[in-house]
């Protein structure tokens, strides 16, 4: 009983987080495992599968270790398992933490979202491979000894190591079932995928500008800085392998590549990729009853604004703030793309052959999410910054924004919401097209919120009085979104879609995508 009972699928569900060695997305997973197996309206028979993605094995071995970690600390020390524990003596059974660890299992798999050779190898092997769980490490990122808990030849007389999570001797299939020694498992649909991962494309801080407003408007200076210093967007290397036969032909290829930005294709474009090549797992339905595919969560950030991007430069090549430009297309793309005027130039992004069989075919949905401010591991500046940064953003909290969660994991409850919620819930509350934050109130204690988007409004639609009850941390100037703006904001939304797919063409021709398969 120590694998999940993949047949009978429809009681699983399936999330794949990338970038989750650090920051965020190690906050998304673990909030994810908490809430999955705390919540009051999870099924006790349900199982998570987590799939995490890192750059490097080492960082997926590593992380993965970290992962099954809190997994035990919550099923065992926590006040969770406290209380479960009293629930059960209270009914006369006893309370295993065992049986809470074995309905969560880890797989892990490594892509570079700046190398699109990478991105599509990972969505072949997801569609059309298996996947598997490497070795559990020690703490520090090292191999375990052979036979230790947490590697594939585990036995029982070989000395464990402090970090092998287990003291006591345990069963193959009980190791197996924290997801250890995984192999082979092929993935039958993705429930949520959570884009996360990206770069921010800084270089450090402007700091007189910086200590004047914060000393004058920590709230705004805080959450929409404009003192970081900008490092130029660099060109990334061609992303022809050579593989293409004669040396003239990888020459011609390597003539016809655009140019890619290394900040939009790590935060966006990479991803954009990959959701496209993966949509036979994202459109296949939970359960014969399910209305719709999987849930395509995009981190975005508060700081996405209209002044931020400009669609004569799609990948914010030339944009003073190439990050900040990312965010505002993730936002355009992610609310536009099904209004009536960017359904069309959408369309192809969501295509697929038809699948075989009576397996009938539902669209994902698309979420945008983002998570406040927070002390991030994406900003480069020495650790006693981060600390001193960290205090200033308690004095913004104190002072009434409700940006800034402060930490990864109080930071993460919006995309983890948006996850965990069912579908028939968020439609009626019109959640895709609205934008959704992480906040706080001053006692730093979570929630969600709906975020404005300059020129959009918090839902698309004009209700005074539902719009006037959500103006609390607005930004400082900002202006409500009229008819006309948000006419505007459909239509830019429908010319970015067609630059996004006649861009992803472009490549798909390059590097000869269709030849391939």
């Amino acid at each position: 009983m120590g694998l999940p009972p993949w047949e009978t699928s429809e009681s699983q569900l399936f999330a794949l987080i990338t970038g989750v060695n650090s920051g965020l997305g190690y906050g998304i997973a673990t909030r994810m495992i908490d809430e999955f197996l705390t919540s009051p309206s999870t099924p006790p028979t349900k199982h998570l599968v987590l799939i995490i993605t890192t750059r490097t094995p080492l960082k997926t071995r590593f992380t993965l270790s970290r992962l099954r970690q809190h997994l035990r600390s919550l099923a065992e020390y926590s006040d969770y398992s406290k209380k479960q524990q009293k629930l059960a003596k209270a009914q006369g059974r006893e309370y295993k933490w065992e049986d809470t660890v074995q309905r969560v299992h880890f797989l892990g798999v490594e892509v570079d979202l700046c190398d699109l050779n990478s991105v599509y190898a990972l969505a072949d092997k997801l569609v059309n491979g298996t996947l598997g769980t490497p070795d559990a490490t020690t703490y520090d990122g090292l191999k375990l000894p052979a036979g230790s808990p947490g590697t594939a030849g585990y036995r029982p007389d070989v000395q464990q190591d402090q970090w092998a999570l287990s003291q006591a001797e345990g069963s193959t299939g009980r190791m197996r079932s924290w997801g250890w020694g995984l192999s082979g498992i092929k993935i039958p649909r993705l429930d949520v995928v959570v884009w996360n991962a990206g770069i921010g494309g800084w270089s450090g801080l402007h700091w007189p500008k910086a200590i004047w407003t914060i000393l004058t408007d920590v709230i705004q200076a805080t959450t929409w800085p404009v003192y970081k210093l900008v490092a130029p967007q660099t060109v990334l290397r061609p992303q022809c392998d050579g593989d293409h036969g004669s040396s003239g032909e990888t020459q011609s290829l390597l003539n016809k590549e655009p140019s890619l930005g290394n900040v939009f294709c790590a935060n966006l474009f990479g991803h954009y990729i990959l959701t496209h090549e993966i949509m036979p797992l994202l459109s296949r339905p939970a359960s014969p009853s399910a209305t719709a595919g999987g849930k395509i969560i995009w981190i975005s950030s508060i700081e996405a604004v209209p002044s931020k991007f400009s669609l004569d430069d799609l990948q914010g090549l030339k944009a003073p703030e190439p990050y900040e430009s990312s965010k505002r297309l993730t936002d355009l793309l992610c609310m536009s793309a099904t209004l009536p005027a960017a359904e069309k130039a959408s369309a192809s992004f969501f295509d697929q052959p038809q699948a075989e069989g009576r397996i009938k075919i539902l669209k994902p949905r698309s979420y945008a999410a983002h998570p406040g401010i927070f002390v991030s591991e994406i900003f480069p500046v020495a650790q006693i910054l981060k600390y001193l940064f960290e205090a200033v953003l308690y004095v913004a909290r104190w002072l009434g924004s409700p940006w800034h969660p402060i930490t990864a994991y109080k930071a993460a409850v919006a995309p983890v919401w948006i996850a965990l919620t069912d579908d028939e819930q968020l439609q009626r509350m019109n959640a895709t097209r609205s934008k959704w934050g992480s906040a706080t109130d001053r006692s730093g204690h979570e929630r969600v919120m709906r975020t404005e988007v300059p020129g959009w409004g918090w839902d698309g639609v004009d209700e005074d009085g539902h719009e006037g009850a959500t103006k609390i941390g607005r930004q400082r100037g900002a202006v409500d979104a009229t008819k006309e703006s948000r006419e505007e904001f459909e239509i830019m939304g429908a010319e970015c879609w067609r630059e996004m797919e006649g861009l992803r063409r472009q490549w798909e021709e390059v590097l000869q995508i269709k030849n391939k398969k």
